[in-house]
């Protein structure tokens, strides 16, 4: 299967940013969870495509074009959540209202997450127009990984360990919608 990964934000932006207990950029957490998901997806046999491998930007059409062009079966979206109240917490997967592929995906992938990290809330699966799902031609998901804006996630979020157990559930999830 080929699997178009797509790590949210890069370049000029940073995404949602997380300040205590440190500074942290969504765009820098979407970029190692994205590069681990593809080591993952590679080692069980995948085709992976990365619509972006360093911190740059690439516009939200340009990366459902990309993911067109190159014939990908699934897109996923990596991002990391963002709240005004520091005690947001939890994980949740958004899928194109119009796509039937989409949400077996998200369920599948929420719940691979949730069974790695059953301490994290679960935000369900939810819908949303988001460029990135409405423009893409395969079954597409996007992942909000957990709240960069409360103090405990962000550590959480930072921890190359918990990236790899993302990494590895997600691919999970992917696997599993099949």
């Amino acid at each position: 299967m080929k699997v178009c990964v797509d790590a949210g934000h890069g370049g000029n932006d940073p995404g949602a940013v997380g300040t205590t207990p440190f500074r942290l950029e969504e765009k820098k957490v979407t970029l190692d969870i994205a590069r681990l998901l593809e080591e993952e997806l590679e080692a069980r046999g995948h085709w992976v495509v990365m619509t972006r491998r360093r911190d740059r930007f690439v516009a939200l059409s340009s990366r459902a074009e990309f993911a067109n062009r190159l014939g990908a079966d699934r897109f996923v979206s990596i991002h990391a959540n963002a709240a005004g109240s520091a005690a947001a917490r939890g994980m949740e997967v958004f899928h194109f209202a119009a796509s039937q592929t989409g949400k077996p995906m998200a369920e599948s992938v929420l719940g691979a997450l949730i069974k790695t990290f059953p301490e994290h809330q679960n935000r369900g699966v939810k819908e949303a127009n988001f460029a990135v799902l409405r423009l893409t031609d395969m079954p597409a998901i996007l992942v909000e990984s957990e709240f960069i804006t409360n103090p405990t996630q962000l550590q959480f979020l930072a921890d190359p360990g918990n990236q790899a157990l993302m990494a590895a559930a997600i691919a999970d999830g992917i696997e599993a919608a099949r």
